[in-house]
């Protein structure tokens, strides 16, 4: 299954990678009436569109900045690594695992892996292919370098709303804006995940 579309169309989709953004950060450390307010904007070179397709209009958009991956989907999963998309879709954890891995657990542990079926892991992370623009980065650990990755990801926690005249229905989408488009099922996993994120029941 490509995870791009290799027919990507002019308008702007659920999912599409994107530049030219920037990305504003609001910390607020007192919850008083006096606002203690830290505002900070990064660049990151890419983003994901968040809104539904049917809601990229009147001028708003939901964004989230394309990241390097988390050092433990790397390494803790070193069967995983060479298809990181894996973490996009349900799969027993085991199949994420080495011989090896498994067999350091405790045998409690072991029985419940074994007997453990598909389940998202990382529920607030969608992985991003490489798509041949995405810059190699180095996996650290302890500020020692361990791997390599080109795959990027979203954290549904860094969704954010920007405001932008240049983005309506129907509106010819700026040149070099959009630089990626999901293909239909990579898209259907997206929306899967979002909403398992948003719509599972608390623990408590």
């Amino acid at each position: 299954m490509p995870f791009y579309s290799d027919r990507p169309g002019a308008a702007l989709r659920f999912g599409d990678v994107i530049q030219g953004f920037q990305h504003p950060t609001v910390r607020i450390d007192a919850l008083d009436h006096e606002v203690d307010l830290k505002l900070s904007v990064s660049r990151p070179q890419y983003f994901a569109i968040m809104s539904p397709c049917c809601d990229i209009e009147l001028s708003a958009l939901s964004l989230a900045p394309l990241t390097p991956v988390r050092d433990n989907m790397v390494l803790n999963y070193p069967r995983l690594r060479q298809n990181l998309t894996q973490f996009n879709i349900k799969f027993p954890p085991k199949e994420g695992l080495t011989a090896e891995q498994i067999a350091k657990q405790s045998p409690e542990k072991q029985a419940e892996l074994l007997a453990q079926g598909p389940t998202y892991s990382f529920l607030d992370c969608f992985v991003y292919e490489q798509n041949g623009l995405f810059p190699t980065y180095p996996v650290t650990r302890s500020s020692k370098v361990l791997a390599t990755s080109e795959y990027r990801m979203v954290d549904f926690k860094s969704m954010f709303r920007i405001d932008c005249r240049l983005i309506e229905r129907g509106k010819e989408v700026p040149q070099g804006l959009k630089v990626s488009e999901l293909s239909e099922d990579t898209r259907a996993q997206l929306r899967d995940k979002l909403s398992y994120y948003f719509g599972r029941l608390p623990d408590v």
